[in-house]
């Protein structure tokens, strides 16, 4: 048998692996459930502050939408795939997995690679998905979803590889998580209220580049280079976290 054949079966059975791992651990059945849940209460739940807001203070949430859709969903999506791709690396760290491929068909860089791309198609499903049924997208933005998504996918990569650059076991794993959900969920809404180029500081937390893109989109103005930018940078991130990784392990 052929190396790349034997490579493609390995790497089949880590895929098998990761769907048995990801619904025999709670926490990672509800991490994989919370994206459905929360999208559920942004439905259900922003028109009725809409229509409460507005009745009480006089005050219209309708423009705040982009940031209640970027708060909710579209960087808790990049938080969830991270954190869940970090789990089943540290589970695979713990279960000596990354040490037994030295006798398989498959580098470490090739099984990162194999779940860097599973990780950025899981947030990309994640966004499209949520904010399709939130019930408040504006029309005719689903086509800027998808690379949208795609750039949040690559700072969920940042996100696992920052936490399996830090943490030595699950335990660690989830501590990190918990630390990095404020710099991946909060800050990076906070340039929605700054009215000038200084919101562009935010830039050194990988996932704002794709909350901004995302305002810009949502305003139907030209969201693509911010895009383009948060390409690069995320990857430009990434790549000294990779190396630890790899170095750590080999």
């Amino acid at each position: 048998m052929t190396a790349p054949a034997s490579a493609g079966k390995v790497l089949a059975a880590f895929a098998r692996n990761d769907i048995r791992g990801s619904y025999r651990d709670p926490l990672l059945v509800m991490i994989v459930i919370a994206p459905v849940i929360w999208t559920a209460a942004v439905h259900m739940l922003t028109p009725l502050f809409t229509e409460m807001l507005a009745a009480r203070y006089e005050f219209d949430l309708t423009p705040y939408y982009p940031l209640v859709l970027t708060a909710f969903l579209l960087l808790t999506s990049v938080i969830i795939a991270g954190g869940l791709a970090a789990f089943l690396v540290l589970d695979e760290v713990d279960a000596g997995t990354l040490a037994a491929l030295r006798v398989t068909p498959v580098p470490l860089p090739a099984f990162f690679t194999y779940r860097a791309v599973t990780v950025m198609v899981v947030t990309t499903v994640y966004v499209i998905a949520t904010l399709s049924f939130s019930g408040v997208l504006q029309p005719g933005l689903l086509p800027a979803l998808v690379p949208i998504g795609v750039l949040a996918g690559l700072s969920a990569v940042v996100t696992t590889l920052l936490i399996v650059a830090v943490a030595n076991n699950k335990i660690q794993g989830i501590a990190m998580v918990r630390a990095l959900g404020m710099l991946i969920a909060g800050l990076p809404c906070l340039p929605w209220f700054i009215d000038s180029a200084w919101n562009l500081a935010f830039g050194v937390l990988p996932p704002y580049w794709a909350a901004k893109a995302f305002w810009v989109a949502s305003e139907h103005d030209v969201w693509w280079p911010y895009f383009f930018i948060g390409v690069v940078y995320n990857v430009a991130i990434a790549w000294p976290l990779f190396r630890r990784f790899v170095a750590r392990n080999t």
